[in-house]
């Protein structure tokens, strides 16, 4: 029985530490310049919207086509979440009250996001690219 409970505690320690490694390999992934994939396609916007997310802030802004001035238009907090089948990005403190809450994230690899927030019933879903 001594060594049941002793293989028990070790297994959860492994599983935490495997968790929590999990969660910062998923971090430094997300921590980049992601670029909006926009769905309709208008040819009458020439700018770019961008989500960089930094530390423990997401900025989400602006850049014309082939320019570089930055119009932010948001900021959040952010912090992630990741399991074995499951990551999770909670954004709070936006001032555009739709991106608060926790985002699911579909995709995440050296080129593609793609999250899925469901609110209020309601659903927002973003592609990004690397930018």
């Amino acid at each position: 029985m001594k060594y049941f409970n002793s293989f028990v505690v070790i297994t959860f320690i492994i599983a935490g530490i495997t968790l929590s490694s999990c969660t910062k390999m998923k971090k430094d992934k997300l921590d980049e310049t992601w670029r909006l994939v926009r769905v309709d396609q208008d040819s009458t916007i020439s700018w770019f919207e961008l989500w960089q997310f930094e530390g423990e802030m997401v900025y989400m802004t602006t850049r014309p086509s082939g320019g570089t001035t930055i119009d932010t238009l948001y900021s959040a907090e952010y912090t992630v979440k990741s399991g074995v089948s499951k990551t999770t990005v909670t954004m709070q403190q936006c001032a555009n009250a739709a991106y608060n809450g926790d985002w699911d994230v579909l995709t995440l690899d050296k080129d593609m996001l793609v999250i899925l927030n469901r609110t209020d019933g309601e659903f927002i879903y973003r592609e990004f690219i690397k930018e």
